[in-house]
């Protein structure tokens, strides 16, 4: 079976959204990508679940900022369309920024899921 990771990064290929796993990605940003990133858990109170992040990495290309918005819209369509309820938002969103190892600009935001833990 496949992990929750990897069932994003598939339903994000399947749409036409490049998706990479961290540190993969060489070069210059020439067309928007996502990277995916799972990004720690918390244990849900009085509850034998956690809730897992998944971080969103959006990079879009030095002279395309204004794209970001419905590049960032683009895969939440897929994550909200496709994914949901397994996946929801977490409401967690930074602030762009200008990213000169990969001149583009960059736009990140959480997801969550929860799983039950065997351990509890």
């Amino acid at each position: 079976m496949a992990s929750v990771w990897e069932m994003i990064c598939d339903k994000l290929i399947e749409n036409g959204i490049d998706a990479y796993p961290p540190a993969t990605h060489e070069g210059e940003c020439l067309s928007p990508y996502v990277v995916v990133k799972q990004y720690g858990s918390t244990q849900i109170v009085n509850f034998s679940s956690e809730r897992v992040y998944y971080l969103f990495l959006l990079y879009v290309p030095r002279n395309q900022y204004s794209m970001l918005e419905d590049f960032e819209n683009k895969v939440k369509a897929v994550l909200d369309g496709e994914l949901y309820p397994m996946l929801m938002p977490s409401g967690s969103k930074e602030a762009d920024y200008y990213d000169d190892n990969y001149h583009a600009h960059m736009r990140s935001f959480m997801y969550h899921n929860n799983v039950r833990n065997k351990h509890l």
